[in-house]
């Protein structure tokens, strides 16, 4: 892999073993990521919401409600 080279810098060559690196992405979000992470945002105001209107009406107890939004996160997550 070459690092780029700047005014200062001459760049330089470092050589890697293919175990040595992780998969993934690394830098900038990728569009697909940012578009995850917006769905699970919108997934999780809308449980926050129904468990509000169920408080609200009387329908569950507020222990009741942050149990049912700690399942609708895990649920998300996993």
């Amino acid at each position: 892999m070459d690092k780029a080279a700047f005014d200062n810098h001459d760049g330089e060559v470092a050589n890697f073993l293919p175990g040595d690196l992780d998969s993934g992405h690394v830098g900038t979000p990728r569009n697909y990521d940012r578009m995850n992470d917006a769905f699970i945002a919108l997934k999780l105001a809308a449980g926050t919401d129904l468990v509000a209107v169920a408080l609200e009406a009387g329908v569950i107890t507020a222990q009741q409600g942050e149990q049912i939004k700690a399942v609708w996160a895990s649920h998300l997550q996993g």
